[in-house]
């Protein structure tokens, strides 16, 4: 049995080309199958959202052994992690969500209020300045920081460089902070967390003997 077009589908179209009726209809039921999944998929879409891919992050690794020799020491003042005296090679600076602003030419003053005599150390020395990406969690920067700033040494190994991070909270002002430090010799410091009251704790500004 040969299988015809409705009657009223065919009414409607001319004498020449009722012949052709059936195709037509299966024509026109696949073009709106296809519209029909096109909705559906965009419908899906903006419900639970795209695969959009991320964008990648850019390189944020620094591998302290390619640094320079160090520079002799000038100026009456030392900074010390921990007891052991050491330079200030390298400081990373991150913002601590949307509100926080980071102006490089304030940083002086920044650690000054940090660490009494931390800005004078931070002139004298020059070390290299990074800013880095937003971060929300302090902890979270302090292992990103410390996974990317290789000493090219193994963890609980003695090594000339301690790294240091954390939050820093001056009032309504909040930043994330890391240091890579360098002593003239080996030292187990290793890497260390903090929050923003504790940084006096672990580092300090001496006058030379």
């Amino acid at each position: 049995m040969d299988l015809e077009a409705p009657k009223f589908v065919t009414d409607l179209l001319p004498e020449n080309l009722k012949p052709y009726a059936l195709y037509m209809l299966g024509g026109a039921a696949c073009l709106g199958l296809v519209i029909l999944l096109m909705i559906v998929m965009a419908v899906l879409r903006f419900l639970f959202g795209g695969s959009e891919q991320k964008p990648e992050l850019p390189n944020l690794e620094e591998n302290l052994d390619e640094y320079p020799d160090l520079k002799s020491s000038t100026g009456d003042r030392q900074l010390r992690i921990e007891g052991v005296p050491v330079r200030l090679r390298l400081i990373v600076l991150a913002p601590a969500g949307s509100a926080s602003e980071i102006d490089v030419d304030e940083l002086p003053e920044v650690l000054d209020k940090i660490l009494p005599g931390l800005g004078e150390i931070y002139k004298r020395d020059k070390p290299r300045v990074k800013v880095w990406p937003t971060q929300t969690s302090y902890k979270g920067f302090a292992n990103f920081f410390h996974r990317n700033v290789q000493t090219g040494s193994a963890d609980g190994e003695e090594t000339r460089w301690a790294t240091i991070a954390g939050r820093v909270k001056l009032g309504t002002f909040q930043i994330m902070l890391g240091m890579a430090l360098q002593s003239i010799k080996p030292n187990s410091v290793g890497k260390r967390t903090v929050d923003s009251h504790e940084w006096a704790s672990v580092l300090r500004v001496r006058v030379k003997d």
